[in-house]
């Protein structure tokens, strides 16, 4: 099984909405098998003075994982995300692009490894219940 680190826009985000989806996310990867991780587990705790702080943070928790797995809810474009997907690829690591059928503007499925197009939460959910790795 996979160690999966999950990535996601996070600033201006409803983080308490967030958090209840990532229980849900956890919870379908765990139940395949797979130890899972976000920095969202963290959101709140002021361990960083800066926003770069995280993205260094988030290096070396990538550095831990076989899988990078980006969610994409929104156009709306998150830097600290975009960075540790560049990471994800310059490490050479599995990356795994989960994005919202109503995303249009973007070219993160070209460097994907697997991509998982969603119409809603509960098709997210269905379709990493079905996950291969």
């Amino acid at each position: 099984m996979a160690k999966i680190f999950i990535g996601q826009a996070v600033t201006g985000q409803d983080i308490a909405s967030l958090q209840s989806e990532m229980e849900k996310i956890y919870d379908v990867l765990k139940q395949k098998g797979h130890s899972v991780y976000s920095t969202l587990e963290e959101e709140g705790k002021n361990m960083f003075k800066k926003a770069g702080d995280w993205v260094i943070h988030g290096f070396k928790k990538i550095d831990e994982y076989d899988v990078y797995l980006a969610i994409v809810r929104t156009e709306h474009r998150s830097e600290g995300m975009l960075i540790e997907v560049g990471y994800t690829l310059a490490k050479k690591k599995k990356f795994i692009l989960a994005i919202n059928e109503n995303v249009k503007n973007s070219y993160l499925a070209d460097f994907a490894d697997k991509t998982i197009v969603w119409k809603d939460f509960s098709d997210i959910l269905n379709k990493l219940s079905k996950l291969k790795l």
